[in-house]
């Protein structure tokens, strides 16, 4: 090896414990400074944490372990190790939720029950107690009174919830076991005996519902604390993922910073805190960089059918998601999450669960964010999942009219893409259309995401509301759609409220206007496109 060259590490996939990859000599990210703010003094913290699935909560669980166990040979390298903590050994108690028997109230039970006894046998402790409470109990304080104040750490700890979500009654009886379990944490004679509590998991449930036992949980969720404590920041990427990039830009034939913008708009772009930080997303960059492929590895490992079959009953919300981008969310849906309201409250569903991100900061007056999709894997997954879901349409059926789309779009030939948009109208099932503007307003929107431009939607100007925006190659479209009309009196309306002024000022390509009808006929629907260049 030449003098300064350096080795590329092994990126870690499917790997959760910071041990594992430290001694494997994998990459392993440098959290420990947002870690240590969190543990620096000795007060007592208790704390709540919740991100979308293979984010790295269970990794930032492990590492926590590691550090309370007093396991200082493992970061010998990392920031931490030169810092001021003082890697006092404590007792740690962790409950792994994937590896805990859950899928019915009674597995559940016996699951903490043997994980309980289990944590006794580590440290050579015979449990005297019977009922689960006070055998939780029992074992904390006799811990806290012979050895030293105890860590709790439990990941997943909404998985026994959401893994039988479809049965409300079921899961209605493990979040009673669960909410009486975690309760035990609220007595003080615990409290006494516990230095250090971290719950993480996907679904952040109110307090109502899984935590009014235990009230004095501080929440990182949607805190700046905790901004960039799992995921990847742009200066990480850039920190120790410069060699994989290269790597990965000589395979594709291009230069190192178009295929750096290209990871950007394909993995970053989650953002959880009032804070201007987004993330990348780990699962899908280690697997991207290893297998050198662009691909939606995340949205793939885990696509949401639990979601899919609800939005088939409501086609109308399913459409209503395709142009969520840049809407507004109230703070107080992220408060009011319970098992009653877990689908009706999709929004927040799928901002917990990673296929939705804030956008913006947070908005004092409104109370509340703006959200989008956070990047190009998630939008056109999405796309694609309820075309096929919803619409019956299959990626294959894309391959007919795939090249006719991509064509018009690129020509800017609007009226073109309309003719082929009436043909492929015909593809979606009868039963699931619905003879409403916003339904085929939202279906174009749809297939131009899926077909490469991404078109702002119901766009504010002084006059009202323009029903679409679209950035063609050398043109602007201005577009108004109507149902069982005709082009003449869209393409009029646009003219009367004068929705292209604010583009008309500082354009840098021709505006179009462009009138476009969605008309029910006894063949099906006829689109219909009358066009006007100013």
């Amino acid at each position: 090896m030449l003098a300064g060259e350096m080795i590329m590490k092994k990126l870690p996939i499917g790997v959760s414990t910071v041990e594992n990859i430290i001694k494997s000599d994998a990459l392993y990210v440098d959290k420990t400074k947002i870690i240590y703010e969190l543990i620096k003094d000795s007060i007592p913290k208790r704390y709540f944490f919740s991100r979308p699935r293979r984010f790295g909560k269970s990794l930032t669980c492990s590492t926590l372990r590691s550090i309370f166990e007093g396991r200082k040979d493992l970061f010998s390298d990392l920031w931490i190790s030169r810092s001021d903590y003082e890697w006092k050994t404590y007792p740690v108690i962790s409950f792994d939720f994937s590896g805990i028997s859950h899928n019915t109230p009674e597995t559940l039970i016996k699951g903490l029950h043997s994980a309980l006894e289990a944590h006794a046998k580590k440290y050579n402790i015979t449990l005297v107690e019977n009922e689960l409470k006070e055998k939780f109990i029992e074992l904390i304080v006799t811990l806290g009174q012979t050895i030293a104040p105890v860590t709790i750490i439990i990941d997943e700890y909404d998985k026994p919830i959401t893994n039988i979500i479809d049965n409300i009654e079921l899961a209605e009886q493990s979040k009673r076991i669960l909410k009486d379990f975690y309760g035990t944490l609220k007595d003080q004679v615990v409290d006494t005996y516990m230095q250090f509590l971290f719950i993480t998991g996907v679904s952040k449930f109110s307090k109502i519902a899984l935590f009014s036992e235990l009230n004095n949980l501080d929440d990182l969720t949607n805190d700046d604390r905790a901004a960039a404590l799992v995921g990847y920041t742009d200066e990480e990427i850039d920190l120790y993922y410069k060699e994989h990039i290269q790597v990965f830009a000589d395979k594709r034939q291009e230069s190192y910073q178009v295929t750096r913008s290209t990871l950007k708009e394909w993995y970053n772009g989650y953002r959880f805190t009032n804070m201007d930080i987004t993330v990348y997303n780990p699962f899908s960059m280690h697997n991207c960089l290893t297998k050198n492929k662009l691909y939606n590895y995340w949205f793939s490992s885990g696509t949401p059918n639990f979601l899919m079959k609800f939005l088939q009953k409501n086609p109308l919300i399913a459409l209503d998601i395709e142009t969520v981008d840049g809407s507004f969310f109230s703070e107080s849906n992220l408060e009011t999450f319970s098992i009653d309201v877990y689908y009706k409250k999709y929004k927040t569903l799928l901002l917990q669960t990673g296929y939705l991100t804030f956008v913006s900061g947070y908005n004092s007056d409104k109370r509340g964010y703006l959200i989008g999709y956070p990047n190009a894997e998630v939008r056109y997954s999405m796309t694609e999942q309820i075309m096929e879901y919803i619409g019956g349409i299959m990626p294959e059926q894309f391959g007919e009219f795939g090249n006719r789309f991509a064509k018009a779009l690129a020509a800017d030939d609007l009226e073109l893409f309309c003719k082929h948009l009436q043909d492929f109208i015909k593809l979606v099932p009868h039963d699931i259309r619905v003879d409403r503007e916003k339904f085929y307003h939202q279906i174009f929107f749809m297939v131009c995401v899926l077909f490469g431009k991404r078109p702002a939607s119901e766009v504010a100007t002084e006059e009202g509301f323009m029903d679409l925006l679209l950035e063609g190659t050398k043109k602007t479209f201005v577009a108004e759609f109507k149902r069982n009309s005709t082009p003449e009196v869209a393409l009029a309306q646009i003219e009367a409220k004068r929705y292209w002024e604010p583009y008309d000022i500082i354009k840098t390509k021709k505006i179009i206007l462009a009138g476009i009808t969605f008309n029910k006929t006894d063949e099906g629907v006829a689109v219909l496109c009358k066009i006007k260049e100013l």
